[in-house]
């Protein structure tokens, strides 16, 4: 046996045996034997040197189509920027800038022609297309509209712009988009004999302003290749398209696709998955315009749009029938992104194996369409704004799934950006260190992922204007610039946590009792030890998302990494393929009652009732759960609730929790108002209510009152209330927002801050409360959740499941220590630290008998890292960094 020392504190064993569980139980299915062999291809795809088993796989993203679409720049200057990594990626048809076709068509497949060898990738707007592109080809109701309302007088069939009176003015938008500068379209219809929408009878129009004192729209009709028609008051129905953008000076509001299984039909019975799919078979067909692709990217394409309850009248109508759904049926399936599915599976079938179907994939709204697609793309790593790269387990854990049920072959990707909004339309890229654009790219190869980037390294000083878009160091080994130069991985990516101690004893390995007595479930939820794994229910009759926690989980230190294998049955009515989201992440202490693992019981009373009822969103109450609640300049993690308002009825708003109250116990908490609140609003009566948990809160005088103000200030105050004597008891607190005396509920946007019940005195330390994804389908799948600045010496883990079905879990370990990988190549290595302190690693030992050297950078980027020196036995890599080391 060998011993290698892993400087982060611990002394790890390496044999053969460690070896074959990593990869067995290491990476799980994740690392599948797809992504060990390279898949023997001599069509279309087979002949592409970016999916050979040549690492790292690198190509240049959308500045392909940027510098295509200027006619300044001859072909042979941009074919020569462009073929110096693995193929191109950009937009070619105009379906969200105009023009693009122009000229972008001709050089993209001249490319091709030129270098048969690399990928030639069409970006696609998936998720909605700019109107102007759309005349002819799609009906009215092949488009999602917001909820609308009726004309409530007649409206003449007349060119230039009229004046449209209806129900709800409020329900249509001025100043939206991107830039703050678009108006919404809105589309028209008569009603049918059952007074629903048809469609089929319509036009569309823009809007040009709203009266809502005088409940008038004005309208340039018309519009989108339509024809003003006449529509009767009553009888007629105007609806605001769901729209996104403009991506550009020169675009448009684009238009939703409605993918939804209950998409309305135009007169030939199509609906607008069906005319899509013919748009895009003709144009990759032989002879189509796109005919010497190699496939596409769909940007945009979600799996879920929309939150399940808008909060608001104006919701997502998917259906036709002018009410808010949400991309839902009535049993709360979700239809839009089952009809995402099925439009991805005619696709595959109309394009073939041997076009590569991408989308983006980078959270658990994304694309679920496993099976089908040939990979994800990733735009930032792990999301667009993660410069901490906080979501580092999220971000592996979706790429390895895709790995492991992608459509063959497999071809993920990180699009490496990252963006900072500075306002509408304003956004720049950040300051962000070497070390952490190198972390992203070591990410990408210990995923098998390739890489193309949107956030280029620095041009340097006195570069010419003009000089080629400069590539990352790592991606062609510096100044030698050489693609591919890792050559072909020696073994799977290795992770050096599981080499440390289980902290959980080997309970986990194969779950029984010693690892139930650890899991408290949720009410709604129940656990059990099935067949050699914990076996998580939902409870008869309930209903949220299933919950367990594995309570008073050891940490020695400030990282902990769990590893579990996982399996789960279909969500009810959905396709066997669509896998499940599931959540993992440390859970606020039990004393902490504003939390986002576990919602709180809610409810409502209006004035003049009796009891409470649950609560009613038409209303206007709301209790939602906020993060980071800014109030004055200070920030705490908060419920913000609103007593009822529309329908000029009034009352109050409430949540509560159940707790056990400590010795000396004292109840600490903030309330705070919004901004607008001290201007406009008469103030929110806070009220704090105690009753025992054992007497029902319909018993009379079950309910103590233990604080009550009138506040409406911006800034948070602080108070503090003594439980001494109910000590050692189970209570019910409730927290209510009061519209107040005088019933006026306006601007009453009330919050409670950072709640807890704690015993009189310094507070115990707190571990920050995050969580990271991953997917749990039918086929068993480990998933890695790493959790860094661990501040205490236990935690309880939260397992969280969207879905019913019964969930599976095995092989549950966790160490003390961070996610620490490397992997070997033929030509080198790659080494990643995600943890925020320094890790030092034994090369000797992790690597027997190979020597390496760093690489040589070039000027403008990284030489302080990349030197080119040999490096010796050891390398202490830095909190949060990677390095791409050169075997001599």
């Amino acid at each position: 046996m060998r011993y290698c020392s892993v400087r982060f504190g611990w002394l790890v064993r390496r044999t053969v045996g460690a070896v074959i569980c990593l990869w067995c139980a290491g990476f799980g299915t994740a690392y599948s034997l797809r992504a060990q062999v390279p898949q023997k291809d001599t069509g279309r795809l087979g002949r592409l040197e970016i999916l050979q088993d040549r690492w790292p796989r690198a190509f240049f993203f959308r500045v392909a189509e940027g510098l295509a679409a200027n006619p300044r720049l001859p072909f042979e200057a941009w074919d020569a920027q462009m073929s110096r990594l693995s193929g191109i990626m950009g937009k070619v048809l105009d379906e969200e800038i105009p023009g693009r076709s122009k000229r972008n068509i001709t050089a993209f497949t001249r490319f091709k022609q030129r270098h048969p060898k690399q990928v030639v990738l069409l970006h696609y707007n998936g998720n909605a297309r700019d109107p102007r592109n759309a005349v002819g080809k799609f009906s009215a109701g092949h488009w999602i509209y917001y909820a609308g309302c009726r004309l409530t007088r007649d409206l003449p069939a007349e060119d230039g712009v009229s004046e449209m009176h209806v129900e709800d003015p409020t329900r249509f938008r001025t100043a939206v988009g991107r830039y703050g500068r678009d108006n919404e379209d809105v589309g028209l219809c008569l009603l049918d004999d059952r007074g629903r929408p048809d469609w089929t009878r319509s036009e569309q129009v823009q809007l040009l302003a709203v009266d809502v004192k005088r409940r008038v729209l004005k309208v340039r009709r018309g519009c989108y290749g339509t024809t003003p028609r006449a529509f009767p008051a009553g009888k007629s129905w105007a609806a605001a398209h769901v729209s996104e953008g403009p991506w550009g000076g020169r675009s448009h509001l684009l238009w939703f696709y409605n993918y939804s299984t209950h998409c309305p039909r135009d007169s030939q019975g199509r609906t607008s998955a069906d005319i899509l799919l013919a748009d895009l078979a003709a144009e990759f067909a032989n002879g189509g315009r796109l005919g010497a692709f190699d496939g596409l990217e769909f940007d945009v394409l979600a799996f879920r749009r929309w939150p399940a309850n808008p909060g608001t009248r104006r919701g997502v109508d998917t259906d036709g029938d002018g009410k808010s759904d949400q991309g839902l049926d009535r049993n709360g399936r979700n239809v839009y992104g089952i009809g995402v599915v099925r439009f991805l599976r005619r696709l595959r079938n109309r394009l073939g194996p041997d076009r590569l179907i991408l989308a983006d994939g980078n959270s658990d709204a994304a694309q679920r369409g496993f099976g089908l697609l040939n990979g994800i793309e990733s735009e930032g790593w792990p999301t667009l704004r993660d410069t901490e790269i906080a979501d580092w387990s999220g971000g592996l854990n979706r790429h390895f799934y895709w790995l492991a049920t992608a459509f063959p072959p497999s071809f993920n990707y990180v699009n490496h950006k990252f963006v900072e909004v500075m306002g509408l339309g304003r956004q720049r890229r950040p300051e962000v260190p070497f070390s952490r654009h190198r972390l992203v790219f070591a990410a990408a190869l210990v995923t098998d992922s390739a890489i193309c980037y949107s956030f280029p390294p620095p041009r340097g000083k006195g570069a010419a204007k003009g000089a080629p878009y400069p590539v990352w160091d790592e991606l062609w080994k510096g100044i030698e610039r050489e693609k591919g130069w890792l050559g072909r991985p020696v073994g799977p990516p290795r992770r050096l946590a599981p080499e440390t101690p289980d902290v959980l004893n080997g309970a986990g390995a194969v779950p029984g009792q010693a690892l139930l007595r650890r899991l408290r479930p949720a009410e709604n939820t129940n656990a059990e030890i099935a067949n050699g794994a914990v076996r998580i229910t939902a409870r008869p009759g309930a209903i949220g998302p299933l919950r367990v926690s594995l309570r008073a989980v050891p940490c020695r230190g400030p990282d902990l990494t769990v590893r579990v294998t996982m399996t789960a049955e279909p969500m009810e009515g959905y396709p066997v393929t669509i896998a499940r989201a599931g959540w993992c992440g440390i859970a606020d202490p039990a004393w902490v009652l504003v939390r986002a693992d576990d919602p709180p019981r809610t409810g409502m009373r209006l004035r003049g009732e009796s009891v409470d009822r649950p609560l009613d969103r038409t209303s206007g109450a709301t209790v939602q759960y906020r993060a980071a609640r800014n109030v004055g300049g200070r920030v705490l993690p908060a419920y913000f609730c609103h007593p009822p308002w529309r329908g000029k009825k009034t009352g109050y708003t409430f949540w509560e929790r159940a707790v056990t109250v400590p010795q000396k116990g004292v109840l600490r908490f903030a309330v705070g108002m919004g901004k607008l609140s001290p201007a406009r609003s008469d103030g929110v009566l806070f009220r704090v209510l105690l009753r025992p948990a054992d007497v029902s809160d319909e018993a009379s005088g079950s309910w103590r009152v233990l604080f009550e103000k009138n506040y409406k200030a911006f800034a948070w105050e602080d108070h503090q209330i003594s439980l001494k004597r109910w000590a050692g008891r189970r209570v019910v607190l409730r927290f209510v927002s009061d519209a107040g005396p005088a019933n006026n509920s306006t601007t009453d946007h009330s919050a409670w801050g950072d709640v807890r019940v704690v015993s009189d005195g310094p507070e115990p330390p707190r571990t920050k409360p995050v969580r990271a994804m991953t997917f749990v389908g039918t086929g068993a799948f480990t998933s890695w959740f790493t959790f860094r600045e661990v501040r205490t010496p236990k935690v309880d883990l939260l397992f969280e499941f969207e879905g019913r079905g019964p969930v599976h879990l095995r092989n549950v370990a966790a160490f003390s220590a961070p996610d620490v990988i490397v992997r070997a190549y033929e030509y080198g290595a790659v080494l990643a630290n995600p943890s925020h302190h320094p890790v030092t690693l034994d090369l000797a030992a992790l690597f027997p008998g190979r020597r390496f050297r760093r690489l040589r950078g070039s000027p403008e980027q990284d030489v302080a890292v990349n030197n080119g020196q040999q490096v010796g036995p050891t390398v202490t890599l830095g909190e949060r960094d990677a390095l791409f080391l050169v075997a001599e």
